[in-house]
């Protein structure tokens, strides 16, 4: 297969870490050198041509040198101010380029210390046929984790860093960054960027549950990507790999000690709902795939008994979190469909029950909607008193009586009991052309909504019938 690697760098400060850690680590045996004796391989740095000669220049490139082939790609990064925007500008040059060239395309920050080994966990991984692969790292302060590597890990009179995976994770745990511990699931300061949340495995490690993270490897002509760089569409799910374990791969993200200490300033616990609001802002077909499993960051053998609290509460948490974002997503989009009363009752019931707690929204399933001019006379008519109550299971009754498990069988046009996520049933027929359930009028056409399927309904729908030990019998509003 072929790869372009491609680092994005400038000034003193990346430049002086990709030619000190960086790329000494990437020269262990377990890494560049076993992935170009596997792989055909360019390795492209894009950087200023100040910094290019800088590189050019030094010991431990001329001896990357003897294992890749490099190619220094000058670019002016002044004509963009921000440089957050430039490294995007330039990433999304690199991949073209590698699409181009029919190539896929491998991430590597500068400011990153790789575990020996790490890339031959790659290559296998690319020999395998995978299309994109995806890792994460452990934030560590820079300034004290630097010098400690270099003296731990690089022997006298040698540019090779080669460190183990666990080596680095013990590492990471004497340097960990300030940051890095705020995304434990208990933080009382947790960032307002919640990329992921952790659970301290006493003894053995972290454990990582991922809500969203860019490629580190993936071949541009499969995959396309959003505006957010991340991927647009799944094909085949079979395609992609995670490495969760740093048994594997392993690598330390090195960041001054008050790097980015605006994201946890203020005394703020982990909130679902910002989560939810902010993983739509972040949206992806990957991220349930990626969200799907634990990370693991260890120094010994894992002891499954010791994970599995740690694996179970991660589970809960994620499922709470994607339902809340599917209601939120609901919530932004029932209103463009002529549905914003009943947009209104979500959000009412949202805030006021666990009904997010439920497995109801987490799909696949469908809801019935109905238009603003049927649910305004439902509210006339005495529903507005069942918003009023105290007692919120009605309201929870009401809303599971207009969720289907599953989608709607209108391609036989057979007549059908369908059951709602409320634990009754309903009856689907038709009326010549039209789809009726319970006598109301169903629109045949589907808006696909994230993992909902809307179907509009021009009033309230009355309870369904109850299946008998499913769901107790109560009185809702008709």
């Amino acid at each position: 297969m072929q790869f372009h690697f491609s680092t994005v760098l400038w000034g003193d400060w990346h430049t002086g870490l990709f030619l000190d850690v960086n790329l000494p680590s990437l020269l262990a045996s377990g890494n560049l050198p076993a992935f170009t004796h596997r792989h055909k391989s360019k390795y492209r740095i894009m950087t200023t041509a100040g910094d290019a000669r800088r590189i050019k220049a030094s010991a431990v490139f001329r001896r990357a040198c003897e294992v890749a082939s490099f190619e220094l790609v000058p670019c002016n990064v002044g004509v963009v101010k921000n440089p957050f925007h430039m490294h995007h500008l330039l990433w999304r040059r690199s991949i073209e380029e590698a699409k181009a060239a029919g190539a896929m395309i491998l991430f590597v920050p500068p400011d990153v210390i790789w575990a020996d080994g790490s890339f031959a966990h790659v290559a296998e991984i690319a020999a395998q046929g995978k299309k994109a692969i995806f890792m994460t790292y452990l934030r560590v302060v820079s300034e004290s984790c630097v010098p400690a590597v270099i003296a731990a890990c690089r022997r006298s009179g040698d540019l090779v860093i080669q460190a183990s995976s666990r080596q680095l994770v013990d590492m990471a745990f004497q340097h960990i960054h300030p940051l890095t511990w705020t995304y434990l699931r208990d933080s009382p300061r947790f960032p307002v960027h919640p990329e992921f949340i952790l659970w301290s495995v006493p003894g053995e490690g972290l454990l990582m549950r991922i809500l969203a993270r860019e490629l580190f490897a993936f071949d541009p002509n499969y995959f396309e990507l959003n505006a957010q760089s991340l991927i647009a569409r799944v094909e085949d799910r079979d395609s992609i790999h995670f490495i969760t374990d740093s048994d594997d791969l392993f690598a330390l993200s090195l960041a001054p000690l008050l790097k980015d200490v605006e994201w946890y300033r203020d005394r703020v616990p982990l909130d679902v709902h910002r989560i939810a609001d902010w993983w739509l802002t972040y949206d992806s077909p990957v991220n349930d795939l990626i969200s799907a499993g634990p990370f693991r960051f260890h120094t010994t053998n894992a002891s499954p008994e010791k994970w599995r609290r740690a694996t179970i509460e991660s589970d809960a948490l994620l499922r709470r979190i994607r339902t809340e974002r599917e209601i939120e997503r609901l919530l932004r989009h029932l209103p463009l469909l002529g549905a914003n009363l009943a947009a209104q009752i979500l959000a009412l019931a949202r805030w006021e029950t666990r009904i997010a707690r439920m497995r109801a929204f987490a799909g696949p399933h469908s809801i019935l909607a109905p238009l603003d001019e049927g649910a305004t006379a439902w509210l006339l008519s005495g529903g507005d008193e069942l918003l009023k109550s105290p007692d919120r299971e009605p309201l929870i009754d009401l809303i599971l009586d207009h969720v289907i498990e599953g989608d709607l069988p209108l391609g036989d046009r057979r007549e059908k009991v369908i059951r709602t996520a409320g634990g009754g049933s309903r009856r689907l027929n038709w009326v010549g052309d039209e789809p009726k359930i319970d006598g109301v009028p169903v629109s045949s056409e589907a808006q696909q909504i994230g993992k909902s399927r809307v179907y509009t309904i021009p009033n309230v729908l009355k309870p369904s019938v109850a299946i008998e030990a499913e769901r107790p019998v109560r009185k809702v509003a008709s």
